[in-house]
């Protein structure tokens, strides 16, 4: 658990601590910013909070996915708290303007979902055994031969 934890703790920390370089050293414009409400900072702090424990789930990979994430979302978090509930977007391109926790955020996601299908396929035996099989399901595994 505790190599786990780590292989959350680190990339978190790194890419919030990138992201929050990035947005120190990179100006950014008036009308980049884009507001945060409180609701919006207390979900994402609940949202680290549900990151945190997918850590503890027995698999590396959903810990360094959950630790991508979470370091997005806790870049934007520590941003939005520094500039009075605006998160800076300092990267623009012709159509948007984005940050670098953005882009942990959207790439992390795709990774984790990937991680967590993997921790459930694996585990399907003991989660099988909470949840009755329904008819159609019985069928089903009847014609496959399992």
């Amino acid at each position: 658990m505790v190599l786990r934890l780590t292989l959350f703790v680190i990339p978190a920390s790194a890419l919030a601590g990138l992201d929050l370089l990035v947005k120190a050293r990179v100006p950014t414009t008036v009308w980049n910013y884009h507001h945060r409400s409180f609701a919006w900072s207390v979900l994402a702090l609940v949202w680290l909070v549900l990151l945190l424990l997918v850590a503890l789930l027995p698999s590396k990979r959903s810990a360094v996915a959950a630790g991508a994430v979470a370091g997005g979302v806790l870049g934007n978090v520590v941003s939005a708290y520094q500039h009075g509930g605006r998160v800076p977007n300092p990267l623009v391109t012709a159509d948007a303007a984005f940050n670098l926790a953005d882009v942990w955020t959207l790439a992390g996601l795709p990774l984790l979902m990937i991680a967590l299908a993997r921790v459930a396929i694996r585990n399907r035996d003991s989660i099988d055994r909470f949840v009755p099989p329904r008819r159609w399901e019985l069928a089903l595994r009847r014609k496959l031969g399992l």
